[in-house]
């Protein structure tokens, strides 16, 4: 444990808090932690969900089980251990995939089913992996021949498989013997910075599963208590602080495989979790819903919201129309689940806060200069600490830590901290959007907007949508001579770009506003959008 007489980067100031060797730690495994369960619980639900045939259940025993078999298969199918990706819509099997890759030793690297051919191909090359488990299909979409095509041009994979028939194959129910450690690594979680290209954040086991125990302790989970979390399980938002969470103190996680409000709603009358984790615009598509009150909710204590600034407004109408208690959490793919509130805080706290520091990690503002401001001032939020990730891979294999000489990773995210160690969000650093909880980097839209020979140059922003938080907006200036078609370009991006990334607004436009260095002032597009 560093002391702050040990790193001048830790000064003794009032806007820094030292938590990482806060004790109570786990030091146990993602699939390890599901063993210990399906031995000392085999019959309790680990998973459930709702069919039209009625609620369907899946034991610890039984998910141990098949994530063990899948973890034999894949030493079969994968002998040199590569990492593997999952390429699957939420499901059980998605879950099964992930535990039995955990088991194996392997790491998983989640894919978005609905990436394009081009970001598949990038994530499964910049990743080195070595065997894909994806879904056949997901209504008309038929995802296994496209992934099975897309990894064909890619050197080093040397298999591609149904998901649902690679967990039905029947081998040894004991999974791999390969000893996995706490500080290996566990998940490769893509997210982009602001240069373009989208680029894996390792996750070790350690950082996934004490970033998990110490939300359910926050949220004041106990053993049996069920959870709703519908987020995307490509994300950490809903295979960390979703599944893992759910399953390190023996909780019940339910498996919505397509989000509608109907779905979610079916669930919670069905199933009637203690805990329900949403983004605000699943709130808003639930509220919409005739019939929904009080009654719907009478199972819930707790909705934690997060993955975005969350209007307290909205969070006062859901706790008055629902009558439940409303939390906020925060995190990132390189730190998940940094911060969350409590159910006894003040509604101060749990609606116009990102909650309090979460152990494991060591947290502090700072200024524009590097220099640690004082309690209620804003500057940039620094972690570090084991709870944050390795680093970023690399093309050539190794890792950018991306931190300073002393460990800190910088957030991006202009915070302010209070004496009880609250953070309150002011703003981004980073040049982002973020629609509907997910981040959208303009960087990589613009590569591939100015891509396109018509364009000479592109400026990507978002624009607040009563839906969406944020949408993505594009200014584009024409190349010399050319004339800009924007139904054209609409469907040039949806050829090179995941739904959520393209643009919905257009601006044709002259010139750019810049700064003195050229820099594009996209506050001033915003405001002539």
């Amino acid at each position: 444990m560093t002391t702050k007489d040990q790193d001048p980067s830790f000064p003794a100031s009032p806007s820094s808090v030292m938590l990482s060797g806060v004790p109570g730690l786990r030091t146990d495994t993602v699939g390890g932690a599901l063993r210990l369960l399906a031995e000392t619980s085999p019959t309790a639900p680990a998973l459930m969900s709702s069919t039209e045939s009625g609620v369907e259940a899946v034991t610890y025993f039984e998910l141990y089980e098949k994530s063990s078999r899948l973890a034999a298969t894949l030493a079969e199918i994968n002998p040199d251990r590569k990492r593997v990706a999952l390429i699957s819509f939420n499901s059980v099997n998605w879950i099964i995939g992930m535990y039995g890759c955990a088991l194996a030793g392997v790491s998983v690297v989640p894919i978005a089913p609905s990436a394009t051919d081009e970001e598949t191909a990038h994530q499964l090359e910049a990743a080195d992996v070595g065997a894909v488990l994806a879904i056949k299909s997901y209504g008309v979409h038929e995802v296994l021949d496209r992934i099975r095509s897309v990894a064909s041009s890619i050197p080093g994979v040397v298999a591609v498989c149904d998901l649902g028939e690679t967990i039905a194959r029947q081998s040894s129910p004991t999974g791999s013997t390969v000893a996995v450690s706490p500080e290996d690594e566990f998940l490769l979680q893509y997210t982009s910075g602001t240069t373009g290209k989208p680029k894996p954040a390792v996750l070790s086991h350690f950082a996934a599963m004490n970033s998990a125990h110490n939300f359910a302790q926050a949220c004041r989970a106990a053993a049996g208590d069920r959870w709703l979390n519908p987020l995307p399980l490509h994300h950490v938002g809903g295979s960390v602080a979703g599944v893992i969470t759910c399953l390190t103190y023996g909780g019940v996680y339910i498996v919505v495989e397509q989000f509608t409000a109907e779905s979610a709603v079916r669930a919670i009358r069905d199933i009637q979790p203690a805990l329900v984790g949403m983004v605000p615009t699943m709130l808003l598509d639930l509220l919409e819903l005739p019939g929904v009150g009080p009654s719907s909710f009478r199972s819930v204590r707790t909705v934690i919201g997060g993955a975005t600034a969350v209007d307290p407004h909205l969070i006062e109408r859901v706790e008055q129309l629902l009558g439940i208690t409303f939390m906020v959490s925060y995190g990132q793919s390189e730190a998940p689940i940094l911060t969350c509130s409590s159910p006894e805080d003040t509604p101060m706290v749990r609606t116009r806060s990102l909650g309090r520091c979460l152990p494991g990690r060591d947290y502090v503002i700072r200024d524009k200069n590097g220099h640690t401001v004082n309690r209620g001032q804003e500057g940039e939020l620094y972690v570090r600490g084991p709870l944050v990730m390795t680093g970023y891979l690399r093309d050539d294999g190794t890792l950018n830590p991306a931190t300073d000489a002393n460990g800190w990773l910088a957030t991006g995210d202009l915070c302010v901290m209070d004496d009880d160690n609250v953070l309150t969000f002011r703003g981004r650093l980073r040049d982002v959007i973020i629609r509907g909880g997910v981040n959208v980097y303009p960087a990589e839209v613009e590569a591939v907007l100015s891509a396109h020979p018509t364009i000479s140059e592109a400026a990507v922003f978002g624009v607040p949508d009563d839906r969406w938080g944020e949408r993505v907006a594009a200014a584009v200036i024409p190349a010399t001579g050319a004339a800009v078609d924007v139904r054209e370009l609409a469907a040039f991006a949806a050829e090179k770009l995941a739904g959520h990334k393209r643009p919905v607004d257009w601006l044709v436009v002259d010139e750019m506003p810049r700064t003195s260095t050229g820099k594009v002032r996209k506050h001033l597009l915003r405001d002539k959008h």
